[in-house]
Protein backbone atom coordinates (compact mmCIF):
# COMPACT_ATOMS: atom_id res chain seq x y z
CA UNK A 1 0.00 0.00 0.00
CA UNK A 2 0.96 3.69 -0.69
CA UNK A 3 -0.41 6.90 0.95
CA UNK A 4 1.11 10.16 -0.23
CA UNK A 5 -0.87 13.76 -0.94
CA UNK A 6 -0.39 15.45 -4.38
CA UNK A 7 -1.87 18.38 -5.45
CA UNK A 8 -4.55 18.50 -2.84
CA UNK A 9 -5.58 14.92 -2.81
CA UNK A 10 -4.75 12.46 -0.22
CA UNK A 11 -4.34 8.88 -2.41
CA UNK A 12 -4.31 5.66 -0.66
CA UNK A 13 -3.45 2.73 -3.26
CA UNK A 14 -3.92 -0.87 -2.94
CA UNK A 15 -1.89 -3.44 -5.14
CA UNK A 16 -4.51 -5.80 -5.19
CA UNK A 17 -7.71 -7.27 -3.47
CA UNK A 18 -5.64 -8.93 -0.80
CA UNK A 19 -3.54 -6.18 0.43
CA UNK A 20 -7.04 -4.22 0.39
CA UNK A 21 -8.95 -6.35 2.33
CA UNK A 22 -6.24 -7.74 4.82
CA UNK A 23 -5.38 -3.45 5.62
CA UNK A 24 -8.62 -2.69 6.17
CA UNK A 25 -10.17 -5.24 8.32
CA UNK A 26 -11.40 -3.61 11.68
CA UNK A 27 -10.38 -5.75 13.99
CA UNK A 28 -6.88 -5.43 12.90
CA UNK A 29 -6.24 -1.64 12.94
CA UNK A 30 -3.38 0.11 11.63
CA UNK A 31 -0.74 0.90 14.29
CA UNK A 32 -0.36 4.15 12.28
CA UNK A 33 -4.06 5.36 12.91
CA UNK A 34 -5.19 8.67 14.20
CA UNK A 35 -5.81 8.05 17.94
CA UNK A 36 -9.45 10.25 17.38
CA UNK A 37 -10.23 7.43 14.90
CA UNK A 38 -11.03 4.72 17.35
CA UNK A 39 -14.86 5.35 17.50
CA UNK A 40 -15.26 5.44 14.13
CA UNK A 41 -13.75 2.00 14.11
CA UNK A 42 -15.65 0.76 16.07
CA UNK A 43 -18.87 1.97 14.88
CA UNK A 44 -17.73 -0.31 11.54
CA UNK A 45 -19.19 -3.09 14.08
CA UNK A 46 -22.84 -2.39 13.47
CA UNK A 47 -24.16 -5.09 11.53
CA UNK A 48 -27.17 -3.26 9.38
CA UNK A 49 -28.45 -3.84 6.03
CA UNK A 50 -27.06 0.07 4.96
CA UNK A 51 -23.69 -0.95 5.62
CA UNK A 52 -23.72 -4.36 4.11
CA UNK A 53 -27.08 -4.55 1.73
CA UNK A 54 -27.82 -8.04 0.92
CA UNK A 55 -25.31 -9.57 2.33
CA UNK A 56 -27.19 -8.00 5.50
CA UNK A 57 -23.71 -8.45 8.27
CA UNK A 58 -19.82 -8.79 8.17
CA UNK A 59 -20.02 -12.79 8.13
CA UNK A 60 -22.09 -12.84 5.74
CA UNK A 61 -19.97 -9.89 3.46
CA UNK A 62 -16.83 -11.74 4.12
CA UNK A 63 -18.50 -15.11 2.62
CA UNK A 64 -19.79 -12.96 -0.45
CA UNK A 65 -17.06 -11.07 -1.23
CA UNK A 66 -15.32 -13.72 -3.18
CA UNK A 67 -18.20 -15.47 -4.66
CA UNK A 68 -18.60 -15.15 -8.27
CA UNK A 69 -22.47 -16.14 -8.35
CA UNK A 70 -23.72 -12.66 -7.21
CA UNK A 71 -21.81 -10.07 -10.24
CA UNK A 72 -22.85 -13.06 -12.79
CA UNK A 73 -26.78 -13.43 -12.36
CA UNK A 74 -26.36 -9.62 -11.62
CA UNK A 75 -24.70 -8.53 -14.81
CA UNK A 76 -25.95 -11.60 -17.32
CA UNK A 77 -28.80 -9.35 -18.57
CA UNK A 78 -26.90 -6.41 -19.20
CA UNK A 79 -23.89 -8.11 -20.77
CA UNK A 80 -26.21 -10.03 -23.45
CA UNK A 81 -27.58 -6.62 -24.14
CA UNK A 82 -24.63 -4.84 -24.80
CA UNK A 83 -23.14 -6.97 -27.23
CA UNK A 84 -26.36 -7.54 -28.72
CA UNK A 85 -26.77 -4.11 -29.03
CA UNK A 86 -26.29 -2.57 -32.81
CA UNK A 87 -24.42 0.56 -31.68
CA UNK A 88 -22.32 -1.44 -30.02
CA UNK A 89 -21.00 -3.89 -32.69
CA UNK A 90 -20.47 -1.44 -35.53
CA UNK A 91 -18.73 0.38 -32.73
CA UNK A 92 -16.40 -2.61 -32.34
CA UNK A 93 -15.91 -3.26 -35.73
CA UNK A 94 -14.69 0.05 -36.49
CA UNK A 95 -12.63 0.07 -33.35
CA UNK A 96 -10.97 -2.59 -34.79
CA UNK A 97 -8.86 -1.23 -37.31
CA UNK A 98 -6.18 0.87 -35.81
CA UNK A 99 -4.44 3.68 -37.54
CA UNK A 100 -1.06 2.75 -39.47
CA UNK A 101 2.43 3.93 -38.36
CA UNK A 102 4.56 4.68 -41.44
CA UNK A 103 8.00 3.90 -41.31
CA UNK A 104 10.54 4.90 -44.31
CA UNK A 105 13.15 2.74 -45.25
CA UNK A 106 16.45 2.95 -48.33
CA UNK A 107 14.66 -0.19 -49.44
CA UNK A 108 11.53 -1.95 -49.78
CA UNK A 109 8.60 -2.37 -52.92
CA UNK A 110 6.38 1.04 -51.65
CA UNK A 111 7.88 4.18 -52.90
CA UNK A 112 6.66 7.21 -51.73
CA UNK A 113 6.46 9.36 -55.16
CA UNK A 114 6.72 12.88 -52.98
CA UNK A 115 9.87 11.42 -50.82
CA UNK A 116 11.72 10.21 -53.94
CA UNK A 117 10.77 13.65 -56.20
CA UNK A 118 12.57 15.47 -53.50
CA UNK A 119 15.71 13.12 -53.58
CA UNK A 120 15.58 11.91 -49.89
CA UNK A 121 17.54 8.77 -49.25
CA UNK A 122 14.38 6.81 -47.46
CA UNK A 123 11.40 6.73 -50.05
CA UNK A 124 10.04 3.06 -49.51
CA UNK A 125 6.98 3.33 -47.41
CA UNK A 126 6.81 0.47 -44.40
CA UNK A 127 2.82 0.14 -42.65
CA UNK A 128 2.82 -0.98 -39.24
CA UNK A 129 0.02 -1.34 -37.09
CA UNK A 130 -0.12 1.05 -33.86
CA UNK A 131 0.59 -0.55 -30.56
CA UNK A 132 -2.68 -1.44 -28.86
CA UNK A 133 -2.28 0.80 -25.32
CA UNK A 134 -4.06 -0.71 -22.12
CA UNK A 135 -6.95 1.17 -20.90
CA UNK A 136 -7.06 2.26 -17.34
CA UNK A 137 -10.92 2.27 -15.88
CA UNK A 138 -11.98 3.19 -12.88
CA UNK A 139 -15.35 1.82 -10.92
CA UNK A 140 -16.02 5.11 -8.45
CA UNK A 141 -17.94 3.21 -5.98
CA UNK A 142 -18.42 6.52 -3.43
CA UNK A 143 -21.89 7.76 -2.92
CA UNK A 144 -23.43 9.40 0.09
CA UNK A 145 -24.81 7.99 3.23
CA UNK A 146 -28.65 8.07 1.53
CA UNK A 147 -27.36 6.28 -1.73
CA UNK A 148 -29.35 2.82 -1.75
CA UNK A 149 -27.56 -0.59 -2.76
CA UNK A 150 -29.38 -0.69 -5.88
CA UNK A 151 -27.71 2.42 -7.00
CA UNK A 152 -24.40 0.75 -6.27
CA UNK A 153 -25.18 -1.89 -8.65
CA UNK A 154 -25.92 0.28 -11.40
CA UNK A 155 -22.27 1.21 -11.08
CA UNK A 156 -21.15 -2.43 -11.50
CA UNK A 157 -23.68 -3.40 -14.02
CA UNK A 158 -22.23 -0.26 -16.56
CA UNK A 159 -18.66 -1.33 -15.71
CA UNK A 160 -18.61 -5.02 -16.37
CA UNK A 161 -19.84 -4.61 -19.89
CA UNK A 162 -18.02 -1.90 -20.92
CA UNK A 163 -14.84 -4.02 -19.69
CA UNK A 164 -16.04 -7.06 -21.49
CA UNK A 165 -16.37 -4.58 -24.38
CA UNK A 166 -12.66 -3.09 -24.77
CA UNK A 167 -11.34 -6.86 -24.09
CA UNK A 168 -13.76 -7.78 -27.36
CA UNK A 169 -11.66 -5.17 -28.79
CA UNK A 170 -8.68 -6.71 -28.62
CA UNK A 171 -7.53 -4.24 -25.87
CA UNK A 172 -6.41 -4.67 -22.35
CA UNK A 173 -7.87 -3.02 -19.41
CA UNK A 174 -6.28 -2.29 -15.89
CA UNK A 175 -9.11 -2.02 -13.55
CA UNK A 176 -9.39 -0.12 -10.36
CA UNK A 177 -12.16 0.15 -7.48
CA UNK A 178 -11.84 3.36 -6.17
CA UNK A 179 -13.65 5.98 -4.07
CA UNK A 180 -13.22 10.02 -4.61
CA UNK A 181 -14.17 11.59 -1.87
CA UNK A 182 -13.55 15.44 -0.25
CA UNK A 183 -13.31 16.52 3.57
CA UNK A 184 -12.66 12.88 4.57
CA UNK A 185 -9.72 14.05 6.82
CA UNK A 186 -9.34 17.41 8.97
CA UNK A 187 -6.03 17.65 8.45
CA UNK A 188 -4.89 15.99 5.10
CA UNK A 189 -5.69 17.43 1.59
CA UNK A 190 -9.07 18.32 0.43
CA UNK A 191 -9.72 15.45 -1.26
CA UNK A 192 -9.31 12.02 -0.72
CA UNK A 193 -8.82 8.93 -3.61
CA UNK A 194 -8.79 5.33 -2.66
CA UNK A 195 -7.56 2.77 -5.43
CA UNK A 196 -7.61 -0.43 -5.29
CA UNK A 197 -6.19 -2.35 -8.09
CA UNK A 198 -8.59 -5.62 -8.84
CA UNK A 199 -6.95 -6.45 -12.65
CA UNK A 200 -3.65 -6.01 -14.06
CA UNK A 201 -3.51 -5.74 -17.80
CA UNK A 202 -1.83 -9.18 -17.99
CA UNK A 203 -5.31 -10.75 -16.09
CA UNK A 204 -8.20 -12.20 -17.89
CA UNK A 205 -11.86 -11.00 -16.54
CA UNK A 206 -12.36 -12.87 -14.24
CA UNK A 207 -15.82 -12.87 -11.72
CA UNK A 208 -14.20 -13.92 -8.22
CA UNK A 209 -12.17 -10.93 -9.11
CA UNK A 210 -15.07 -8.75 -9.55
CA UNK A 211 -16.88 -10.18 -6.55
CA UNK A 212 -16.24 -6.95 -4.01
CA UNK A 213 -17.93 -4.55 -6.52
CA UNK A 214 -21.02 -6.05 -5.95
CA UNK A 215 -21.09 -5.76 -2.21
CA UNK A 216 -22.03 -2.59 -0.56
CA UNK A 217 -19.81 -3.56 2.69
CA UNK A 218 -16.51 -3.49 0.20
CA UNK A 219 -17.58 0.50 0.14
CA UNK A 220 -19.44 1.15 3.85
CA UNK A 221 -16.82 -1.23 5.67
CA UNK A 222 -13.83 -1.36 3.74
CA UNK A 223 -13.28 1.86 2.46
CA UNK A 224 -14.58 3.27 5.63
CA UNK A 225 -11.84 1.56 7.44
CA UNK A 226 -9.07 2.30 4.83
CA UNK A 227 -9.82 6.08 5.44
CA UNK A 228 -9.98 5.76 9.72
CA UNK A 229 -6.78 3.62 9.67
CA UNK A 230 -5.12 6.36 8.11
CA UNK A 231 -2.63 8.72 10.42
CA UNK A 232 -4.86 11.97 9.67
CA UNK A 233 -7.66 12.46 11.83
CA UNK A 234 -11.01 11.37 10.11
CA UNK A 235 -14.23 13.46 9.61
CA UNK A 236 -16.97 12.69 11.87
CA UNK A 237 -18.77 12.51 8.83
CA UNK A 238 -16.80 10.90 7.21
CA UNK A 239 -16.90 13.88 4.18
CA UNK A 240 -19.00 13.64 1.06
CA UNK A 241 -18.38 11.90 -2.73
CA UNK A 242 -15.92 14.45 -5.03
CA UNK A 243 -18.63 15.77 -7.52
CA UNK A 244 -17.78 14.97 -11.48
CA UNK A 245 -16.36 18.86 -11.67
CA UNK A 246 -13.58 18.05 -9.45
CA UNK A 247 -12.55 14.75 -11.05
CA UNK A 248 -12.41 16.41 -13.81
CA UNK A 249 -10.03 18.96 -12.61
CA UNK A 250 -7.44 16.49 -11.61
CA UNK A 251 -8.13 14.71 -14.68
CA UNK A 252 -9.73 11.76 -14.36
CA UNK A 253 -6.96 11.01 -11.85
CA UNK A 254 -5.31 9.26 -15.37
CA UNK A 255 -8.18 6.66 -15.88
CA UNK A 256 -9.39 6.31 -19.23
CA UNK A 257 -13.08 6.48 -17.90
CA UNK A 258 -14.22 6.75 -14.37
CA UNK A 259 -17.64 4.48 -14.34
CA UNK A 260 -19.62 6.56 -11.30
CA UNK A 261 -23.56 6.85 -9.98
CA UNK A 262 -23.80 9.34 -13.03
CA UNK A 263 -22.34 7.01 -15.55
CA UNK A 264 -23.41 7.43 -19.26
CA UNK A 265 -24.53 3.78 -20.68
CA UNK A 266 -21.62 0.96 -21.53
CA UNK A 267 -21.65 1.96 -25.58
CA UNK A 268 -21.42 5.46 -24.74
CA UNK A 269 -18.40 4.83 -22.09
CA UNK A 270 -16.89 2.66 -25.03
CA UNK A 271 -17.01 5.27 -27.50
CA UNK A 272 -15.76 7.98 -25.33
CA UNK A 273 -12.72 5.85 -24.51
CA UNK A 274 -12.06 5.26 -28.18
CA UNK A 275 -12.25 8.54 -29.27
CA UNK A 276 -10.09 9.22 -26.27
CA UNK A 277 -7.20 6.60 -27.85
CA UNK A 278 -7.62 8.38 -31.52
CA UNK A 279 -9.81 5.37 -33.04
CA UNK A 280 -12.37 6.19 -35.84
CA UNK A 281 -15.72 5.17 -34.77
CA UNK A 282 -17.91 7.26 -37.16
CA UNK A 283 -20.10 9.19 -34.47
Amino acid sequence: MKKFIKDEVYHIVYEDLNEFFALTDPKNPSKDMHRNNASQLKDLGSDTNWRYGDEKNRENFYVQRFSPTKGKSLCADAVKKTMADKSYKKLITQALTYKKRIKYEDVGNRISVAKAITGEDKYFARFTNSKKPTVKICINICGSASVNQEAFIEIAKTAIPTIYALETAGLSTEVYYCAFARGTHEDAAEYTATHVKIKSSQQRFNWTTFAPVFCLGSYRESVFASWINSEHNVDGGLGQPMNDSAIRKFNNFDYAAVIGLNAVGPVETVNEIFKSLGKTTGS
